[in-house]
C-alpha cells in the first residue's frame, strides 16, 4: 500500500493555478493565445459574466486528480526529493502530454505555436508539482 500525502498534492494545485496564471496573463503568452484561438476581449467579457469560477474550480479538480496520479507514480517507485519528482513530473509530460498535443497538431491542424504554448505550460506545471510531490516524501 502506497501512502500519499495530499498537503503537497493540494500546494502543487495551486502553484500550477499561479503558473498558469501569469503564462496565460498579457505578460507572457495570454494576448499570443488569444489571437491563436481567435478568443477575443467580448468572449472573455461573457466568460466572466458566465460564471467562469465554475470552470476555474472544474480545472482546480482535473488539476488535483493529474497530480494525485502523480503522487501515486511517485510513491508506487519509491522515488525520493524534489529532483526525483520533477524527473516523473518530466516523464508524465513526455509520455502523455507531448504526444497527446502532437496529435493535436496533426488531426485538429492546431498551430505548432499555439501546441507549444499549452504543452510548455503542462510541462512547467507536472516539473515543478512533480518536485514539490517529491521533496515533500
Amino acid at each position: 500500500m502506497y501512502t500519499i500525502n495530499l498537503w503537497p498534492i493540494l500546494v502543487a494545485s495551486i502553484v500550477a493555478f499561479g503558473i498558469g496564471a501569469l503564462w496565460y496573463s498579457p505578460m507572457l503568452f495570454g494576448g499570443e493565445w488569444a489571437a491563436l484561438t481567435k478568443t477575443t476581449d467580448s468572449d472573455l467579457a461573457e466568460a466572466r459574466a458566465g460564471g467562469v469560477w465554475k470552470l476555474y474550480v472544474t480545472q482546480f479538480v482535473v488539476t488535483v486528480i493529474s497530480f494525485f496520479i502523480l503522487a501515486f507514480i511517485i510513491a508506487s517507485t519509491n522515488a525520493v526529493g524534489g529532483s526525483n519528482g520533477a524527473f516523473f513530473g518530466f516523464i508524465v509530460w513526455l509520455g502523455f502530454t507531448a504526444t497527446t498535443a502532437t496529435s493535436g497538431i496533426l488531426w485538429e491542424k492546431k498551430t505548432f505555436k499555439l501546441a507549444l504554448i499549452d504543452v510548455v505550460s503542462v510541462l512547467l506545471n507536472l516539473v515543478i508539482g512533480g518536485a514539490i510531490i517529491g521533496a515533500w516524501r
